[in-house]
């Protein structure tokens, strides 16, 4: 690699290190102007540099037009990195988006499966438990509600909650049956 920078350098009409060393600050700065950013700024410039070391980027043969080039050069090299942010972030945004997404229909899969198993659960209590807490949690009727459309007590329909929730609570994990009391109004 030595050897590489030291025949480019004999063939070009310019000294990389003198140039780098004149105008490394000022292209820094420069830089920084339009990228707010100090250390992108410095490897924007730094990345132009090993460029040239390397043969990848090229300075005009006049002496009078080199200076131009640079500012040129690390400007345009500058927009590149602001596109390149905005695309990255704009992908960024998006695969946020997507996991957010993904994670709502994790959640409500989630939450159907646990609401399929609580009305497992309940549709395997005896026919007025079951009637009672059905009409509580899924049409969200209050215990008045309910007596009237079942034309019973309302101290029936409390005592019927009361009887599923003891049923459920040896059917149940601790997680299911606070979500059952969560859901039961009242």
């Amino acid at each position: 690699m030595l050897n590489h920078l030291e025949n480019l350098q004999r063939s070009l009409p310019y000294d990389i290190e003198s140039l780098f060393q004149q105008y490394y600050k000022q292209l820094c700065l420069f830089a920084n102007n339009i990228l707010h950013d100090e250390a992108q700024a410095e490897d924007v410039v730094q990345s132009f540099f090993a460029g040239l070391c390397e043969g990848r980027n090229t300075l005009p043969q006049e002496e009078h037009a080199r200076k131009g080039y640079l500012f040129i050069a690390i400007r345009n090299n500058c927009l590149k990195q602001i596109r390149s942010e905005k695309v990255k972030s704009k992908y960024f945004d998006q695969l946020d988006k997507d996991m957010i997404e993904e994670q709502t229909i994790m959640d409500a899969m989630m939450q159907a499966e646990v609401i399929n198993q609580l009305m497992e659960a309940i549709n395997q209590l005896p026919q007025g438990c079951k009637q009672v807490l059905h009409m509580a949690i899924f049409e969200k009727l209050s215990n008045d509600e309910i007596a009237n459309n079942l034309t019973i007590s309302i101290n029936t329909v409390k005592s019927q909650k009361k009887r599923a929730i003891q049923l459920l609570r040896t059917r149940l994990d601790s997680r299911m049956l606070a979500l059952l009391l969560f859901l039961l109004p009242d």
